[in-house]
């Protein structure tokens, strides 16, 4: 029988868009799927699961596949999606033919899966050819067949690592969505060590408002389209794969590569800023020493204005300013050892801030003040503060081989 191991030139259509999804697919012996987008100046990837007809009921050489992926235009300046676009592909590999053909359906979270159009995969040849597309009727494979293969994809199938059971008690609710708050994300040991590497080993830019450091990709390739993959240290790297084991970036995107580190004195914050479409729209703020309140900030409507320059007064990136008197809609005691995680509404739409202060002071907005025992009107006095926010920086270009 005919087998799809190996790898395949992909291509698959979207209603009237003929190639929506246009790639390098490879089939493994694990069953596990591996997709890499070759479409002109998208940029992307994928991962998934495929399995072979069920043995016993009628369907000789069906094959159904299931894939989530992440794909974006390079130039765009617009964030991307929060969690892939999740596809599933059913066919018949002809004997002996080196392509074939099947259906292509849409999978939206907690929805019924929808036929949007069909897939051709030819067998890989060093100029990437792509496959004809064949307007021939597909060949239907038996219901029981394509019913009993579903089951099976959708027992594989995970859920989106952010939506898992682990994350809903760290799920802060209210207007502002997609936040979530661990408090004792690390140990007292633990905060202490890394303190004592960050003291020992960083080499601070001082800035006006905070000193800092960047690790990661942040050296600009050589195309000047985007920056370099660098790796990160092996303390920072240890955090970073507890992260993706957990969950808080999704196993579709490599683990993240960018960690910012940011040390703050008494009396010193940072402005309100969003991070920008450079990232993917999900950070992970660790934070060690003194603790902080972190402040977001309502929806101004403009953030679709934002480029990718740098404010040199406010040393954040740049964007047109808030209405006067704008306060905060939702604040944040931080503790040392905890952890912030930002995504998708929160990170794209709602500035982050920390102002300026010495001091504190427990006001009705900041959320989790009641949970660490402290009272409205209460006042804390701030102390040395380091956090490393941890985010993937999104490729610009396909100069790295892997991103």
């Amino acid at each position: 029988m005919a087998s799809p191991l190996g790898e395949w030139v992909l291509r698959a259509n979207i209603m009237q868009c003929e190639d929506a999804v246009l790639g390098r697919i490879h089939f493994l012996e694990s069953g596990e799927l591996v997709y890499l987008t070759t479409a002109g100046d998208l940029l992307g990837r994928g991962i998934g699961q495929w399995i072979e007809g069920i043995e016993g009921i009628k369907g000789s050489g069906s094959v159904a596949f299931q894939l989530d992926i992440f794909q974006y235009e390079a130039t765009s300046k617009k964030h991307v999606q929060t969690e892939p676009h999740r596809f599933r592909g059913f066919g018949k590999l002809p004997e002996g033919k080196a392509a074939w053909v099947g259906e292509w359906q849409y999978l939206v979270f907690q929805q019924p899966p929808r036929v949007v159009g069909r897939f051709h995969a030819c067998r890989s040849t060093p100029t990437l050819a792509m496959p004809m597309l064949s307007q021939k009727p597909l060949e239907e494979l038996p219901s029981k067949m394509k019913t009993a293969m579903t089951s099976k994809l959708e027992k594989l199938s995970e859920t989106f690592p952010m939506m898992q059971p682990s994350w809903v008690p760290h799920h802060l609710p209210g207007k502002i969505q997609d936040v979530h708050y661990v408090r004792n994300f690390l140990e007292p040991k633990q905060v202490e060590e890394f303190e004592r590497i960050i003291e020992k080993t960083c080499d601070w830019e001082r800035m006006n408002t905070r000193d800092t450091q960047e690790f990661g990709s942040s050296g600009q390739c050589p195309c000047g389209r985007s920056l370099i993959k660098a790796a990160l240290p092996a303390w920072q790297s240890t955090m970073v794969d507890a992260l993706c084991t957990l969950g808080a970036f999704h196993p579709v995107l490599f683990p993240p590569n960018s960690v910012r580190l940011n040390a703050y004195k008494p009396g010193q914050g940072i402005h309100p800023h969003l991070d920008g479409p450079v990232y993917f729209p999900r950070a992970a703020i660790v934070s060690l020493g003194s603790h902080c309140i972190f402040d977001l900030y309502p929806r101004t409507g403009d953030d679709e204005k934002q480029g990718f320059t740098w404010d040199r007064d406010k040393e954040v990136p740049a964007a047109p300013e808030m209405p006067p008197g704008t306060k905060p809609q939702l604040s944040l005691l931080l503790e040392p050892g905890s952890l912030l995680i930002l995504s998708g509404d929160a990170f794209t739409h709602h500035r982050h801030g920390i102002k300026a202060s010495e001091e504190d002071e427990i006001t009705p907005q900041v959320k989790n003040a009641k949970d660490i025992g402290l009272s409205i009107g209460d006042s804390l006095r701030r102390g040395r503060r380091v956090s490393l926010t941890i985010r993937h920086l999104l490729p610009r270009c396909n100069c790295s081989p892997v991103f």
